[in-house]
């Protein structure tokens, strides 16, 4: 059994014993600690191995592609406008898309661009032929609904005729005789660039057709339409169907006037933009048609002649009338002509000799432009 002053003895060593563990616990956790935000601070030796980056797509490829499926859209929006079927071209819009977006590689993303540009390719004639037929039965509801509206009264025979007839004839020729030549992409677009006129040329004829401006004088659409085709310098030849009267306009400036007869409604005139093709001083004329049959005339003197569209579309001298102007292209008596001028043409420009005359010694081949309109 211990004594008193043995305990006291015992108890302070267990007390330093026990400060002593404590003190090491602690400065073992400190170091415990610091090793922690250590580790945390410094690599690892052996870290998880980072997963390779994605092969990247070159940004030219990636425009050229951008570029192309913006160009498909076009064509596919075009084709629609005019009422063609477009779903088997939308599929293939949305494959190609989805093809270029999943292309991980140079070598991928050509490939799927190279389906695109031959989709591209494909679908423009067949898009170009629908916006053809569809500007063509454009013209043709246009051009019968107003002339259905807007007609003449011929009292010499008692027959009502449809105004603006002209543009009625075109629908058919020459509109579908190129439809049905046109092959290629140049021919669609020919076509369609013919079609825009004669729709740009009938609206200045309707339009016109209310003016009241007189032939001799300037009028609003002559100037609309040179602007609108780049005819606003040298010489220009405006020939307006629903006056039955020329306009001629140097640089812009309108220089002389005179009245004519255009085509009877059996072979009407052109509309269009043309140029003297060919000038001919007294040459003959012949119908190629025998004596009794449907156009024929009698081999006939011409003393000034200029040629502004193939297939015998010519501005010529008609000295077997005595009157022009208007609604001389239906019958009528002309009592100081032949048989032959109580009706109109046969789709040529008819002027006096004295006015074509004066014509034929201001334009110039090949340079001198026409708007019939």
């Amino acid at each position: 059994m211990l004594k008193p002053m043995q305990k006291r003895t015992h108890r302070r060593h267990a007390a330093f014993i026990f400060g002593l563990l404590l003190a090491c616990t602690l400065l073992l956790n400190a170091c415990s600690i610091g090793g922690q935000a250590s580790a945390h601070s410094q690599p690892s030796q052996n870290p998880t191995p980072a997963l390779a980056p994605s092969p990247t797509v070159s940004p030219s490829l990636q425009e050229q592609g951008t570029a192309q499926l913006q160009a498909f859209q076009k064509w596919i929006s075009l084709m629609q406008q005019y009422g063609g079927n477009v779903s088997n071209y939308q599929q293939q819009y949305s494959s190609d898309q989805q093809a270029l977006s999943a292309a991980s590689s140079d070598s991928a993303y050509q490939a799927a661009l190279a389906r695109l540009n031959g989709h591209v390719e494909a679908i423009k004639l067949p898009a170009l032929k629908t916006e053809a037929e569809g500007l063509q039965r454009k013209l043709a509801q246009e051009a019968q609904g107003w002339s259905s509206k807007h007609t003449y009264y011929d009292s010499y025979d008692g027959v009502t005729y449809n105004l603006g007839y002209e543009y009625e004839g075109v629908v058919n020729y020459p509109a579908q005789y190129l439809l049905d030549g046109s092959t290629t992409i140049a021919d669609y677009q020919y076509v369609i660039g013919q079609l825009n006129v004669w729709l740009s040329n009938f609206q200045a004829y309707q339009t016109n057709f209310s003016d009241k401006t007189p032939y001799n004088q300037v009028h609003a659409t002559d100037t609309q339409l040179m602007q609108k085709y780049g005819y606003t310098s040298g010489k220009v030849l405006v020939i307006s169907l629903s006056e039955q009267a020329m306009r001629v306009y140097q640089d812009g400036k309108l220089i002389n006037a005179f009245l004519v007869v255009t085509g009877m409604p059996d072979h009407p005139s052109l509309p269009g933009t043309w140029w003297i093709e060919t000038k001919q001083t007294n040459i003959q004329f012949t119908s190629g048609k025998q004596p009794g049959q449907e156009g024929y005339y009698p081999p006939t003197p011409i003393a000034y002649a200029m040629q502004y569209h193939s297939g015998g579309y010519f501005i010529h001298e008609s000295w077997w009338r005595s009157q022009y102007g208007p609604n001389k292209q239906f019958p009528h008596f002309d009592p100081g002509g032949t048989s032959f001028a109580n009706r109109g043409s046969h789709g040529c420009i008819n002027m006096s000799t004295a006015t074509v005359e004066w014509v034929y010694n201001f334009v110039t081949v090949n340079s001198t432009k026409i708007i019939i309109y």
